[in-house]
């Protein structure tokens, strides 16, 4: 399992693991917690956190939901991404990065 960690000013934590089921991927976070208080997030796909680089959304995060899955969309190859990027899913605050993640 991959291991979240904060990034700036903001405190993450928690486990990311990936599981693919007939060539379906899916990211499962388990004891997510992050201190970006009532901000919604996102999640992101990315090579080396990278954004300005091919990125792939993974949709929104739940809030207050220490464990949820995250599926990457069909055709995804996922052994090209190597860390999720959490951040702000606001388009106005988009470069509010929370936190990231290695993907196993």
């Amino acid at each position: 399992m991959g291991t979240v960690a904060g990034k700036g000013d903001f405190s993450a934590s928690g486990y990311v693991g990936a599981a693919i089921v007939n060539h379906c991927a899916t990211l499962s976070f388990q004891n997510f917690s992050t201190s970006a208080g009532d901000l919604s997030l996102e999640a992101l796909l990315t090579i080396n956190g990278n954004l300005a680089k091919r990125h792939i959304p993974l949709g929104p995060i739940p809030a207050g939901q220490p464990a949820f899955d995250l599926a990457v969309p069909e055709g995804t190859d996922i052994s090209l991404f190597n860390t999720v990027v959490i951040r702000a899913a606001n388009p106005d605050q988009a470069e509010t990065v929370v936190g990231t993640a290695t993907v196993p």
